[in-house]
Parts: C-alpha cells; structure tokens; sequence
C-alpha cells in the first residue's frame, strides 16, 4: 500500500465497490489505515470532488458507506445515452448480468459477481437506467447490501407474461457448482435473451 496515494487507495476500493459501497471498517481492514485517518481523507476529498466542476463524480457517504456517484448535473446526458441507439443493444456484461437477476432474484450485486467472476457494478448500472432490474430492498446482512430485481418492463421487453415464463435452466440453484466454462456454456445458450423484444 505504500506504493500509492493513500487517497487514491480508499478512491479505488470505493470504485470497485461500486453500487453497495464499503464501509469505513472494510477500508480500514484493506488497507490498514486508522479508521479517523480514513475519515479525514475521504471528507477531505468529497469536498474537493464536488467543487471540482472537471469531475464527474461524487463521493458520497451513508452512515459509514462510502460510494462513488455521478453528480446530478449528468443526469439528462447518461439517460440520453442509454436510450440512444448507441446503447440500445445489451452488452455480454449486460446479459449475463441480467441473466442471473432474472433466474436469482432477490439477488445483490456481489453474488452476481460471484457467480460471473468479475465485476458487475458497470452491468448493473446500465440495467438500472434502461428499468430492467430495480432495486428491491437490503440484504439482511452485514453491510445490509441492495437487493435486485427485475420490473415489469423486463418481461415486456422480453414478451413474457410472468417469471415463471423464463426458459428452464440447467442447475442455476446451484451456481457455485458451475466452472467458469460451464458459465461461459450456460450464458452463451440463452439465445432468448440476445433475441431481446420482437
């Protein structure tokens, strides 16, 4: 750790966090800092942050979660892009994202990074925009992490009356069974997702 800033630090593990966040005892344990120290450096760079009108984003804290957002001023663009045609086709990352939330739901964003191996906070975010998935409450778990779910514009984009239409699927009750070739397989065979609305 000291090869790096230890702002930059704590900003990296808050990115990699991403929609749950991490809390102030997660940073402190990673990276060994004091928990005070922690603080400071954070307060410090939320108020640098959003004065900076070159930056994008926010640091935000909820109780003792730390996120990174992005500010409000961005809204119309990011919304803008994600009905445009540039981003009307859903991404790998996006599907297999969607995939799991579909089969797994309630599901948080770390088991669906579990399950496909890296992160999925960019997958997630767009889903969110495009109202695929929302957000349905907290796990009852340390760090109580966001629950997601799909909406009703999920089975109509996809020409499903219920849930209990979706394709049947080999053994996702057991996902951790799986290797990753096996995922690699499962994700490519779902020809009715990458089909997407009629």
């Amino acid at each position: 750790m000291t090869y790096f800033d230890e702002t930059a630090a704590l900003k990296a593990l808050i990115f990699v966090a991403g929609d749950d966040g991490i809390s102030l005892t997660d940073l402190s344990d990673v990276t060994g800092f004091d928990r005070s120290a922690i603080q400071d450096l954070l307060a410090s760079s939320e108020e640098n942050m959003a004065a900076d009108s070159k930056n994008p984003l926010r640091l935000v804290k909820n109780e003792d979660t730390y996120r990174l957002i992005t500010k409000a001023d961005f809204a119309p663009l990011l919304s803008k892009y994600y009905q445009s045609p540039v981003a009307s086709s859903l991404s790998k990352a996006s599907l297999e994202a969607l995939t799991i939330i579909a089969y797994k739901q309630p599901v948080t964003r770390l088991e669906v990074d579990k399950i496909r191996g890296v992160n999925s906070s960019g997958a997630i975010s767009r889903l969110l925009f495009r109202d695929l998935i929302q957000e349905s409450g907290r796990k009852n778990e340390i760090g109580r992490p966001i629950l997601y779910t799909t909406t009703v514009f999920f089975l109509d984009y996809f020409g499903l009356k219920n849930l209990s239409d979706l394709p049947a699927l080999p053994d996702l009750q057991n996902p951790d069974d799986l290797d990753i070739e096996d995922q690699a397989n499962l994700f490519s065979q779902r020809k009715f997702f990458e089909e997407g609305k009629k």
